[in-house]
């Protein structure tokens, strides 16, 4: 994940990481998830970091095919498989970073 952060020019690079976004079942398919993504990249442009903010990153467990599909609609990119990140009730589990480069 280093050579993402490569820079040409000599100043400091900075990326934004989400935690977590989740959206219950029964809200879904209303737009509310692309509102709260929206609306984190916004704060990020806005931030204190907006010259030097190049992308979002995230990452999420390689089973769930929902949140998967729906960064990739919302213009995020795979970047790597982390094995055995995650712990989930005592079995090991695969994550996927994904990123998004901001204008």
């Amino acid at each position: 994940m280093k050579n993402l952060f490569l820079c040409r020019a000599p100043r400091q690079r900075h990326a934004c990481y989400i935690m977590t976004i989740g959206v219950l079942d029964e809200c879904r398919k209303l737009g509310l998830g692309t509102l709260l993504l929206n609306y984190t990249c916004q704060m990020v442009a806005e931030s204190e970091w907006t010259d030097t903010c190049e992308i979002i990153y995230l990452h999420v467990v390689t089973y769930n095919e929902i949140a998967l599909k729906f960064y990739r609609k919302n213009g995020f990119s795979r970047l790597q498989v982390l094995k055995q990140h995650y712990e989930i009730l005592g079995k090991p589990y695969d994550a996927v970073v994904l990123f998004k480069r901001l204008s």
